[in-house]
């Protein structure tokens, strides 16, 4: 039996690999309820590839919107260019999606695998023949694998590893999904230490996003909705439709963009996948296509491998050089955002060779 820990991209998309496997597995997730963060993802045709295996990609392009075109304009409105949306041959398109309906069709994809809400983990103990976990309910299990897909500061890390080290990067985050057309292309704008990104992901859905550059993070006291106002009011349409829209919206995410620096995935018969693995900040929209996939290459490993340790081995192997080239690729494009540049071709070129090769 395989423990899950994290019901987020990663550990249902896990859970639906590992049942269309014939692996059992179970998942607890901390949160009493299903909930998500941040309104909108990007998926990129790798993420969609990934999708493929466990059999989600036709829920989430029947809920999403393909991302066609997007139109760059400098905070003044001037059009900068238009850029096609990713569209990789042999491997599909980026698909813009409501993370409400990514989880609906995760949770539907993983629909044969137990799920415990509202139970967390309280002790990981590692031995020769497996890991013995003490839930938050006081009650206990003993299991071949467990796998921390439980986010940036992951309980199972800091559990195994110790506490995780956190760099903030620099970027403050506004993001929610608010129930209004505003656009009908998707759009970014871009000045100096910003920039704003209003996307339509499909059923009267618009994402939006801004992102301020702070060199130290913000208290919680100064991402309210009228301190986000203040600081994005001299932008021209259709970021003052963006911000009216999120007056006052419950849902609306504040917070650092962050990435883990440490490297340890793995230890004995215990891997994280994930945020809780390679974090890095969303620049390049890649986190949930890189969760998928880890979902993916894990679930292949542990089908082949007869030993544990050798199949979570083998899953480091495999993903991190392509972490650690979103990771070093998001440091180049955040240097980028900075200076106020729209770069989606010279990203669409490197992406695809990097991204589109196989898993």
């Amino acid at each position: 039996m395989i423990l899950i820990v994290g019901g987020g991209i990663g550990g249902l998309s896990l859970a639906a690999c590992l049942a269309r496997a014939g692996i059992d597995c179970e998942v607890v997730e901390r949160n009493p309820v299903w909930t998500t963060v941040g309104g909108g993802i990007t998926l990129f045709p790798n993420g969609m590839r990934a999708l493929d295996a466990i059999g989600a990609r036709p829920e989430v392009d029947a809920a999403g919107l393909p991302l066609e075109l997007i139109r760059l304009l400098a905070r003044d409105g001037l059009e900068l260019a238009v850029a096609p949306g990713e569209a990789w041959d042999g491997i599909g398109r980026t698909v813009v999606v409501d993370r409400r309906a990514l989880q609906r069709a995760l949770r539907t994809a993983a629909a044969a695998v137990p799920v415990r809400l509202g139970t967390g983990v309280a002790g990981i103990d590692t031995h020769s023949a497996g890991v013995h976990v003490t839930f938050s309910d006081g009650t206990t299990g003993d299991y071949e694998v467990v796998v921390g897909a439980d986010g940036i500061r992951s309980t199972v890390r800091r559990l195994v590893f110790g506490p995780p080290t956190i760099r903030y990067v620099g970027q403050m985050y506004w993001r929610t999904a608010v129930a209004a057309d505003l656009v009908e292309v998707a759009t970014m704008m871009f000045d100096r230490d910003r920039y704003v990104v209003v996307f339509p992901v499909g059923g009267g859905v618009t994402y939006v996003a801004f992102q301020l550059r702070s060199s130290e993070p913000l208290a919680d006291a100064e991402g309210t909705v009228a301190q986000l106002r203040a600081r994005f009011a001299d932008f021209a349409a259709p970021a003052p439709s963006a911000l009216d829209a999120v007056d006052g919206d419950p849902a609306l995410h504040f917070g650092p963009a962050e990435e883990v620096v440490d490297h340890l995935w793995h230890c004995g018969s215990v891997v994280l996948i994930g945020d809780a693995a390679h974090a890095c900040s969303p620049t390049m929209a890649q986190g949930g296509s890189l969760a998928i996939e880890d979902a993916v290459v894990l679930s292949e490993e542990l089908a082949r491998q007869r030993i544990a340790a050798a199949a979570l081995e083998a899953f480091a192997a495999r993903r991190a050089p392509r972490a650690a080239w979103v990771r070093g690729r998001t440091h180049q494009e955040i240097e980028m955002l900075n200076r106020g540049v729209g770069h989606l071709g010279e990203r669409s070129q490197e992406t695809k060779a990097v991204l589109g090769q196989p898993i």
